[in-house]
């Protein structure tokens, strides 16, 4: 019953490290803002404080 519970941690924080890499490495806010952001309130919150920073201009 643990291991349900710690595999489901374990996929969480992988999908949110994945998640926050595509959309984080080309704000302004960075991946490791945006992964901090995700995994402290929600993946949910961490996209939309990551989506309202700005683009890097290249």
């Amino acid at each position: 019953m643990t291991y349900k519970w710690i595999v489901l941690a374990a996929v969480y924080i992988v999908l949110t490290h994945m998640v926050a890499e595509y959309i984080g490495r080309k704000r302004k806010i960075g991946y490791g803002k945006t992964v901090l952001w995700s995994i402290l309130l929600s993946p949910v919150i961490g996209i939309i404080i990551a989506l309202t920073s700005p683009r890097i201009e290249n």
